[in-house]
């Protein structure tokens, strides 16, 4: 048994070392190990057939075996098993790896996006879910803890924001580009409770004055000065106040158009 090769992943990624091995057909074992895990790879004349990580094998270990970045790795030469997971040629396993890997690093990019209202003049219509990520946008929480305070699968929060995009409502951006934008407007001006109070009392009657005053007095504000930052809380909690769900979707409707023209 001897230990042909040894490093840290700081080096090389765990693709490239396993590329390395497959093209030289060593036979032997791959070890990697992290400081609270550790997982094997075994090769035979350059073919992958057996992949372990903690409680994880086959495919399911590879994967994660792969995503690692930091540890170290060691490769033993003769060390076997008797276990067989893979049956697949290991060119095939690599490709599929590496898209894969391609697919985590992009999602994981989407996730700390945030979503940038558009003025836009037309009327759009919106489903409720909808609403609610434009909502939550307005706190500039990124994809993923929108996807978080909404018990909603990531994925399908993508999919809304692609449709927003597309439909050029907002637009996805990484959140250091639009924090100057934050700084130009401190204060909510007068004329929106004015018109928040006009929409609000066509659905709900004379009491849309008491209940936007009294949701400002919960989020112990003032209306003069009343920071950006809550408009998009204030206006959720509101919504919830209308008990007649198409009148909650007109009104979500147009507060989408005045919040673009804030």
């Amino acid at each position: 048994m001897v230990e042909v090769l040894k490093g840290n992943l700081s080096q090389i990624n765990v693709i490239d070392l396993l590329s390395l091995l497959t093209k030289a057909k060593h036979s032997g074992r791959l070890s990697l190990k992290t400081d609270k895990e550790q997982g094997f790879v075994f090769l035979k004349r350059g073919e992958i057939y057996a992949a372990n990580f903690e409680e994880k094998k086959g495919y399911e270990a590879l994967l994660k075996l792969t995503a690692l970045t930091q540890g170290d790795f060691s490769f033993q030469d003769e060390l076997t098993t008797s276990q067989r997971h893979f049956d697949e040629d290991t060119k095939s396993i690599l490709e599929k790896l590496n898209t894969e890997l391609q697919a985590s690093v992009s999602t994981r990019a989407l996730q700390n996006k945030v979503l940038s209202l558009i003025p836009k003049g037309k009327e759009v219509s919106l489903q409720p879910q909808e609403w609610m990520v434009i909502a939550l946008s307005q706190k500039q929480l990124s994809l993923s803890k929108i996807a978080k305070e909404i018990g909603m699968d990531i994925n399908q929060v993508f999919k809304i924001a692609n449709k927003l995009e597309k439909q050029g409502l907002a637009k996805l951006q990484d959140k250091e580009e639009i924090m100057p934008q934050e700084k130009e407007q401190k204060y909510i001006p007068p004329l929106f409770w004015k018109t928040l109070k006009t929409e609000l009392a066509t659905l709900i009657g004379p009491i849309a004055e008491a209940v936007i005053d009294d949701e400002i007095e919960n989020l112990e504000e003032i209306k003069e000065r009343f920071p950006y930052d809550k408009i998009s809380i204030i206006l959720e909690r509101i919504s919830k106040e209308i008990d007649d769900p198409n009148k909650k979707i007109i009104f979500q409707k147009k507060m989408l158009e005045i919040l673009k023209r804030i």
